[in-house]
Order: structure tokens, then sequence, then C-alpha cells
């Protein structure tokens, strides 16, 4: 496994250049960068050149773009029955694939629908399977991969619902990014690995503290840590694991200290003994 950091609490407060030395800094290989609507050096208008700007930068650090991410589908939903809606949804999901493309980046992260009180669940299930279908068939022209998150809005809550979603779309350029905190805030973190199993291509780690009904940092929550290391290892996963920080370093200014004492967790996790995973 490789130590990966999302960009998602850093940027606009820093730029790219400034996430990508701090990441480097802090002990990271890899990043997740986000596509903003307009902040940050990857938008919804950044061409071609632009997006080939952004690798170099990253590969000067020594760091791999591993995947890119949006939090636009959340609103531009993949299962709206609002076509407007959903098919702005499918035009930023191409965006991303083409940006991913321009820069070697071979993973992509979407939410694949939302839950609506004005739109049954069957609806929008078979809604976001039609999107997320097409998407596929186009990203697979672009040798990148669809990776879609278990993400907390009622949306596929279960580990079962989630795999079976995957499997009944059957197209290899869709995969699974796991949360386990998102995971652990609807089911067991391990479970869903056992079912999604090779089916993960991407893993996004923060921890979650259930009476707090709140994400919070790696290792100050209720995650088990050496069971969902042996999990993960069970599959085997050996990609980069991209950490999510939270927010009390960062609402407070302290940005390079969340990315430094981020790292130092996920080298603990990671660290876990043989002793530790099977005890």
């Amino acid at each position: 496994m490789k130590k990966g950091l999302s960009d998602a609490v850093f940027i606009p407060e820093w730029g790219t250049q400034k996430f990508l030395s701090e990441a480097k800094n802090a002990g990271f290989n890899g990043v997740e960068l986000n596509i903003r609507e307009s902040e940050g050096d990857l938008t919804l208008n950044t061409i071609p050149s632009e997006a080939r700007q952004v690798a170099q930068m990253a590969e000067e650090f020594g760091l791999k773009v591993y995947s890119l991410t949006t939090g636009l589908l959340n609103h531009y939903a993949l299962s709206s029955e609002d076509s407007k809606l959903r098919e702005q949804g499918e035009e930023i999901a191409l965006h991303m694939i083409e940006v991913a493309a321009e820069m070697g980046t071979e993973v992509i992260q979407l939410v694949p629908g939302t839950v609506t009180p004005e739109t049954s669940y069957e609806k929008s299930y078979s809604l976001a399977q039609e999107s997320l279908s097409r998407l596929a068939q186009k990203a697979s022209s672009y040798n990148v991969i669809i990776a879609i998150e278990n993400v907390c809005n009622k949306f596929l809550p279960s580990a079962f619902e989630f795999t079976r979603f995957i499997d009944e779309i059957g197209h290899p350029s869709l995969k699974a990014y796991f949360d386990n905190g998102n995971a652990l805030v609807t089911g067991y973190s391990e479970q869903f690995i056992s079912l999604l199993g090779d089916r993960i291509v991407a893993m996004h780690l923060k921890d979650y503290r259930i009476k707090a009904g709140d994400f919070v940092p790696i290792l100050e929550g209720d995650t088990n840590w050496p069971v969902l290391i042996k999990a993960i290892n069970d599959i085997p996963y050996t990609g980069h694991i991209i950490a999510t920080p939270q927010y009390p370093y960062a609402c407070q200014g302290y940005l390079e200290h969340l990315a430094k004492n981020t790292s130092a967790s996920l080298t603990a996790v990671f660290e876990l003994t043989e002793n530790e995973i099977y005890r």
C-alpha cells in the first residue's frame, strides 16, 4: 500500500504547487486532486495543456496523481429525474475522463447517485446505472477507470447492494472506490471489503466516531484498524490509500500540521504488526 493525500481541505487556501510541495514534505508519494467548478488549477474549464502542466508539476515533486475526484455530482446527480441536471452530471464526468487521460491518471472517483423524497429509490437506481453504463464505455476508450464510492447519502448504503449495483452494470471500466469511514456509518468496513474484493481500485481512509455521529482524524474514531488492514491485505490491495483529512486543524489554518499528522497516522496504520492484525 502507498500513502496518498486528498487536496480537499487544502485548496483553495493553498495553490496546487503548495499542496504538492507540502504533500511531498509530509511523506506522501501520491495525491488525489479535485475538479472544482471554478477554484484551483483543475476546473470545469481546464483545457488539455493546463491539465498536462498540473501532471508535470506533480511529477517534478515525485508524486503520482493517482485519482481525480469531484463533489459536483452531489448536486448534478447521475440519478436525478431532472434530465438537465443528470446531463450536466454526465458532462462533468466526461470532462474528468478527458482530463485524467491528459494527466496519465488512471482513476476518477464519482458519486454514483443520490436519493431525494421526490424520486423513487428504484428510479434513482435505474437512472444512475444508465448514466454510468454510458460513461463506462467512454472511459474505456480513454483507458480510464470510473470508481464509484460508497457515500453517506442514503444511496447504495449496504455492502451487498453496492456490490450488486456494480455487477449489474458489468463493465470492466466501472469499479469501486472504497471509503472505510463512510462504510462505518452504514455497516462494517471489513464486510464491504470482503464483498467488493478485487472490484476495489482505490481507497479513501478516514475515521468515524459512532456516538458523535461525525468523521474524525485517523486513529481518533471507532475504526477497528487491525481488522480493516487484515481485510485489505486479504484482497490483496496494494495501490494507493488516499487519506481525506478532517477539519480540526484546517479550520484553524494549521494545514502543514494537518498534512504531517495525517501522514504519521497513515504510517502507524500501515505498520500494524502481524500480531496486532490477528489479535
